[in-house]
């Protein structure tokens, strides 16, 4: 900073001229130094300063800051910038600014001389840097402060608009790894504000799974909608969009035959039931064994999906338990598991959420980033082996589990040895009927319910 300051800065602090008042009929009165020039050294009062409204950067404690100077003095000047030259470019600022100058840089300091009733302040005046402030405070900031998904979008929306810059611009300041970063932001702000204000956080979408349900749904309240679906019953966002486009939708995982109507005897007058209307076209069921049977309880159809979604939530916990002591796994266990999400399907988003969400619940995700892509970035580029495998490890268990809990697709093999690994590492026990018949088929043995849990392995 200081090589970029003229000549003038290096004769030391004089005392400010006095100042002109400049009369508004509307707005804050500012007051124009007219005898001050770019690269003069003040000695201000701190109460003539604003804080710069862009610096949302956390500034912290300044106690022990406040200390050293107390005791070695300033040793970098801060930089000021004219009321009257930051509101020329920011009027939308105006209001929030009522003293004669604005803080460019140094912040910190300036608290910290409030806070040990420091009454002045070594300043060096430069408004030139006004016009391109807010982003140069942005750009300062930007990998200090863990912004979310959303404030990165309006950030770069702002830059974009307001400042003028290229994504790629954008990019280049910020040494992102692409335009498509910032594009990918961008696109968040489509998002209904209910959405925008939880994307990336515990309680809401990731940013890819933010971006898909975009792109599948044009309506906002059809989106909301499909995330309330996928949290509260865990649906995959296909079954969302489905279940939103259909008024009856088929059970997930089948496709139950037709069901005759009853014969009008049997249906008492002036009551409804939900027994579909008989077809008008194509060809009758060959035989009523291919007709599941109604109960009151609903088709043989539905309870299956009940029990698949309660398996769903009971190998949920311990999945999370697993991810939480990787240490139960063997290595012959954890090379069959890596084996198995290398080589099967893989939704490797909501694999990757649903890692990073348990992680996050077991304390031992190390970086406190909420946002799921982010989070991954920070873990590769880290040099920690041991969190680059236990991540790895958090998502492969994750992977099966996004598999085995997929109500469109019939269980194999694989599932049932991803169920398999949690039985012999956790004590996991299946208590649905369904689950259970699910194991036997791929012959798996299935603990009895009363059992006791198995010691762990070491």
């Amino acid at each position: 900073m200081a090589g970029s300051l003229n000549k003038r800065a290096k004769r030391g602090p004089r005392p400010a001229a006095a100042p002109t008042p400049q009369q508004s009929d509307s707005g804050p009165k500012f007051f124009e130094l007219s005898s001050e020039t770019d690269g003069d050294a003040l000695k201000l009062k701190t109460s003539d300063i604003s804080a710069n409204p862009f610096n949302d950067r956390d500034l912290g404690d300044v106690t022990q800051l406040a200390e050293s100077i107390a005791k070695d003095g300033l040793l970098q000047d801060i930089v000021v910038m004219h009321a009257s030259a930051f509101t020329k470019h920011y009027p939308e600022e105006a209001e929030r600014i009522t003293t004669k100058y604005v803080i460019a840089f140094g912040e910190r300091r300036w608290r910290a001389h409030q806070h040990i009733g420091k009454e002045e302040i070594s300043a060096v005046l430069r408004n030139d840097v006004a016009p391109k402030i807010r982003r140069v405070l942005f750009v300062e900031n930007f990998h200090r402060k863990q912004l979310s998904p959303i404030e990165e979008a309006r950030r770069f929306h702002t830059l974009h608009t307001k400042d003028g810059m290229s994504y790629r611009e954008i990019v280049e300041e910020l040494s992102l790894g692409g335009p498509n970063h910032v594009a990918r932001r961008l696109e968040l702000l489509k998002l209904p504000p209910a959405l925008q204000d939880i994307v990336g956080t515990d309680d809401g979408p990731g940013v890819t799974l933010a971006r898909n349900i975009l792109a599948q749904l044009a309506e906002p309240e059809e989106q909301v909608r499909a995330w309330e679906l996928i949290r509260d019953e865990g649906l995959t966002l296909k079954q969302a969009v489905d279940r939103i486009h259909n008024a009856d939708p088929v059970p997930q995982g089948n496709t139950p035959a037709p069901v005759e109507e009853p014969a009008p005897a049997a249906v008492p007058q002036g009551n409804t039931t939900d027994v579909p209307a008989p077809r008008t076209t194509g060809d009758a069921p060959k035989s009523a064994a291919a007709k599941p049977k109604t109960t009151a309880s609903g088709t043989a159809a539905d309870r299956d999906t009940v029990e698949r979604n309660h398996a769903s939530a009971d190998r949920d916990q311990a999945c999370r338990q697993l991810v939480a002591d990787s240490s139960k796994l063997t290595p012959a266990q954890h090379a069959a598991l890596m084996g198995r999400t290398l080589l099967a399907p893989m939704q490797q988003g909501p694999a990757r959420t649903r890692a990073h969400r348990w992680l996050r619940d077991a304390g031992t995700a190390v970086f406190d980033i909420s946002d799921t892509d982010s989070y991954f970035e920070a873990v590769l580029s880290s040099g920690q082996a041991e969190l680059v495998n236990r991540v790895a490890l958090a998502t492969a268990v994750a992977a099966g589990e996004v598999r085995a809990r997929d109500g469109r697709r019939q269980w194999d093999k694989t599932d049932a040895e991803h169920v398999r690994l949690l039985i012999d590492t956790t004590g996991y026990v299946p208590e649905t009927a369904w689950e259970r018949a699910q194991l036997d088929k791929y012959g798996v043995p299935v603990p009895d319910a009363g059992a006791p849990d198995p010691e762990p392995i070491h």
